[in-house]
């Protein structure tokens, strides 16, 4: 019993439990709500062909294929529903929890590493996408395993270091993004002077990778009979090429995540309209965001105060040597930012990154966990760099950034706390209490507010209904060509491929018709359109809140 009693108190156990009922609480609410946007329709279609369906486009199996490839072996065991990708995300979004708290608890103690995971949840991007069945999750739980990994192989046992880059091959198929890991591990690598003594097993674990890669490959072969579209999506992204203009993401200000931070915290109000979860940047900071980021400046203020002072206390000679290394590092920093706003955002990479390594060389023996603040610190600047560079932007995307942004956090508060520990303990209050105080005040918080955006049923659920009556409808259904301008969702609810065809792009009703009718198109299925347009050729059959099925006249 006393065992028992113990493990109760454990700050693992408490996250445990902690995340479990958030984890269902999400789940049962994703569940009712429904798909939350497009991307997943496209990976439960991608999964139907992983299970040998053929149902959807081909040409865009492509696409981070770990959750699709996941989600197909659930399809296979004959559960074949949209929810069998959100129990999925919420599984990894579990794991990726627990190796957050691992990993703080390299540089913390377990009870800062659980209040850091707590505000890691509490994030209003985290909590909301958490389980949506998209890739984000699942790309920045899988990062964070691979980081964990890269921290124990330099600290404590150098075999980790054969895990890192399948880890990171992982992350990649999860969400291609993920390759920009490869930043904060090269740096981390380089500061600890392990990259040449562990060469051997790194490039054991490359190939380990490529390993786990090239199942894949053969697969998109054999489906495609090319490579191209995967060599040209992996390019892009290596690159960062962005969307049109005419995306629905575009957006060239380099700044938006940066104005946005305090958003991504905690935002207000406690009712409105779901959206506003999803997209922090559609609401505002609240009072606890003000709070908590004044807090942290203060306690990152002092924290870097005494690393330069105790450099400056044991800075030797030669001066000259000195005063050279911080022209050098002043160069590279306004070189770096010149880079932002004029050059791609590989150049920006590779200058902070030697910005990042000369500056560690000079702070070098002035705090105990300097290689870690370095590493969270590259982590965050190497996706801030690469999201904000590309104009494609939605603020999901800040996701990938989150761990890093929470580890400062905590760096900062809890510089703040143990600072005024004996002042707080002499009132007859536990240091601990504090924190977990803190981090339940803003999970409790970030709850309220999701609870407040009081969700509808998501679109795919009339989607769903259109589809439901189509199919009785018309029992033949699955040999009648079918056209729609939100194909991915009508393919998913039909189990069948359904081609693209979308009014706007047209110059009128009678340009649209002739492109069905030269298609030998049997049904349009419109669920964008406003109004609704008057086809020639096709007469509406049904509607069905705002989506109208149309009919070919015979």
């Amino acid at each position: 019993m006393n065992k028992i009693a113990e493990l109760y108190k454990k700050p693992l156990f408490i996250l445990m439990m902690i995340t479990l009922v958030i984890n269902a609480y999400l789940l049962y609410k994703q569940i009712y709500i429904g798909v939350p946007y497009y991307d997943v329709f496209v990976y439960l279609n991608n999964a139907l062909i992983f299970t040998g369906i053929p149902v959807g486009n081909l040409s865009v199996i492509y696409l981070s294929p770990l959750m699709p490839f996941l989600t197909s072996l659930i399809f296979r065991a004959g559960y074949i529903s949209a929810n069998a990708i959100f129990i999925l995300d919420s599984i990894i979004f579990v794991w990726g929890i627990i190796g957050l708290y691992l990993l703080f608890k390299e540089r913390f103690n377990e009870v800062q590493s659980l209040t850091g995971c707590l505000i890691f949840i509490s994030f209003p991007l985290i909590f909301t996408w958490a389980v949506s069945g998209g890739i984000d999750i699942p790309g920045v739980s899988i990062s964070i395993w691979a980081i964990y990994l890269l921290v124990l192989g330099v600290k404590k046992d150098s075999k980790y270091l054969y895990l890192v880059f399948p880890f990171l091959m992982i992350a990649f198929l999860a969400r291609y993004t993920s390759v920009i890991l490869i930043f904060p591990i090269f740096l981390y690598l380089l500061i600890n002077d392990d990259f040449v003594r562990n060469l051997k097993k790194i490039t054991i674990g490359v190939l380990t990778s490529l390993a786990i890669f090239i199942p894949f490959i053969m697969y998109f072969y054999t489906k495609l009979g090319n490579l191209n579209p995967l060599i040209n999506l992996v390019t892009s992204t290596i690159m960062g090429a962005g969307g049109a203009v005419n995306d629905l993401g575009y957006n060239p200000d380099k700044l938006y995540f940066l104005f946005n931070l305090l958003n991504y915290i905690s935002i207000g109000p406690l009712q409105g309209v779901y959206s506003q979860v999803q997209n922090p940047s559609r609401g505002y900071p609240t009072i606890l965001t003000y709070i908590l980021i004044i807090i942290v400046l203060f306690g990152l203020g002092i924290y870097l105060y005494r690393i330069i002072r105790e450099k400056m206390k044991n800075i030797s000679p030669p001066k000259k040597r000195n005063i050279l290394n911080l022209v050098i590092l002043v160069f590279l920093i306004c070189l770096g930012v010149w880079s932002f706003f004029s050059a791609s955002y590989l150049i920006g990479e590779l200058i902070f990154l030697a910005a990042f390594y000369a500056t560690y060389r000079i702070l070098k023996g002035s705090g105990e966990n300097l290689e870690m603040d370095f590493l969270f610190l590259s982590w965050f600047v190497a996706f801030f760099i690469f999201h904000s560079i590309i104009p494609l932007k939605v603020d999901r995307y800040f996701i990938t950034m989150s761990p890093a942004l929470a580890y400062f956090l905590l760096l900062g508060l809890s510089t703040v706390l143990e600072k005024y520990k004996i002042q707080i303990t002499f009132k007859r209050i536990k240091i601990e209490y504090i924190y977990l105080i803190i981090g339940l005040i803003l999970l409790i918080s970030t709850t309220a507010v999701h609870m407040g955006h009081t969700p509808r049923h998501g679109y795919g659920y009339q989607i769903q209904s259109a589809s439901d009556w189509l199919m009785e409808y018309d029992p033949q259904y699955q040999s009648k060509v079918i056209y729609s301008d939100y194909d991915p969702a009508v393919s998913w609810t039909l189990k069948k491929e359904v081609k693209f065809a979308v009014p706007r792009i047209y110059v009128g009703p009678d340009s649209f018709a002739r492109f069905l009718l030269d298609n030998k198109a049997d049904y349009y299925i419109d669920t964008l359109t406003d109004p609704k347009w008057e086809i020639p050729g096709y007469h509406i059959i049904k509607k069905i809140g705002g989506i109208s099925i149309y009919q070919r006249d015979f």
